[in-house]
């Protein structure tokens, strides 16, 4: 059976941005301002590699409105309070889990991981965790996906990944891992992970 890996944000937990910048604006307009300076900008990809919040939020005060630095403290202290589990996606990992596989996560994301991992409901299926800022890499930079393999002793071979950028598949099949783009559709990661030998449900 394949070892499947797991990508946390918009899989394992939906993310919701736009509800955040929403929630600490009082206008559509300045909530997308928000959001195309904070989560459409480059700044929030190194915040999950090297950049710290602060750093990335004195950057964001230089982009936007003085009205709005208030709101863009705000959006960054409270982001990971706007994490929801995916019950589709976690479904699927219990049984896996069930089923026996080895599973692990491989996860753009910040130190405020360890803050927020308790609310991954499937957290306990997987064997081991591998996280960005941590190795200052990101996916889909091949080198993280070497780490992954080196870190927990797989063979990129054996491995099967979940993420939903296509980006981050094309980079782990360029390193010898197979894997699907997770679309919305729970359905069609289970057809993929059966045509790959993993005998889940199909649903």
């Amino acid at each position: 059976m394949k070892k499947v890996v797991f990508d946390i944000g918009d899989v394992l937990m939906f993310f919701k941005t736009h509800e955040l910048t929403a929630a600490f604006t009082g206008s559509k307009e300045d909530a997308e301002l928000l959001h195309r300076e904070i989560f459409d900008h480059p700044d929030w990809i190194a915040v999950n590699r090297d950049m710290t919040e602060d750093e990335a939020l004195r950057s964001m005060k230089k982009r936007i409105p003085e009205r709005l630095h208030g709101a863009a403290e705000r959006v960054i202290e409270h982001w990971d309070e706007f994490l929801f589990p995916n019950d589709e996606m976690n479904a699927l990992a219990e049984e896996l889990y069930s089923l026996g596989c080895e599973m692990y996560i491989l996860s753009n994301t910040t130190p405020r991981y360890y803050t927020f991992r308790d609310k991954i409901p499937a957290l306990h299926c997987f064997r081991g965790v591998l996280v960005s800022w941590d190795e200052r890499l990101l996916k889909p930079d091949p080198e993280i996906y070497r780490r992954l393999f080196s870190r927990f002793g797989l063979a990129p071979g054996e491995c099967f990944f979940i993420d939903d950028n296509l980006l981050n598949i094309e980079g782990a099949k360029w390193c010898g891992m197979d894997g699907c783009m997770y679309r919305g559709d729970v359905s069609e990661v289970r057809q993929a992970l059966r045509a790959a030998g993993v005998p889940v449900a199909a649903e």
